[in-house]
């Protein structure tokens, strides 16, 4: 079973990284899933949902980039939740999880599953990914657990 923290660490390797759809999101998992086993957000930083553009663009394309901008300065503003009120990678407000597993499973498109370790339930995530200047960008997470909602459909809520 492959884990989203299996990585090479050979020149040709990482090239191959940066080309597959699996890899970006492995590598947005490796970078940001912290919250699954850690809750010091003062040593790990804040998740990937309150990270600034420059950091968001590495994984999402620009419209996915500007909807998560736009819903963190909503929550600056309101001093609240305004779309989001869990975290994208894992679909829960606190993560914890095993046998975390990420897999092409057709062009752009990538799965991810893991087991929550005290329910035993096994949760499934969608990635959609574009290419966006030569390089796979994530433009939507499909989230099966929810009659398939999208975060870009969740984003582009207007908030009242």
């Amino acid at each position: 079973m492959a884990t989203a923290c299996a990585f090479a660490y050979s020149p040709a390797a990482s090239a191959a990284e940066a080309r597959s759809e699996a890899a970006v999101v492995a590598r947005l998992y490796k970078d940001f899933g912290w919250q699954a086993f850690a809750g010091q957000q003062e040593l790990f930083g804040e998740d990937i949902s309150h990270q600034g553009q420059a950091v968001l663009s590495r994984y999402f394309t620009p419209a996915l980039t500007d909807l998560l901008m736009k819903d963190a300065a909503c929550q600056i503003k309101y001093q609240g939740i305004c779309n989001l009120d869990a975290d994208i990678l894992f679909d829960s407000q606190d993560p914890r999880l095993i046998d975390l597993d990420v897999q092409t499973v057709g062009s752009g498109k990538v799965s991810v599953t893991f087991k929550d370790p005290v329910t035993g339930e096994r949760k499934q995530i969608d990635f959609e990914l574009i290419r966006v200047a030569g390089t796979w960008k994530i433009a939507d997470i499909i989230y099966s657990g929810h009659e398939n909602l999208s975060l870009k459909k969740l984003l582009s809520t207007k908030v009242q």
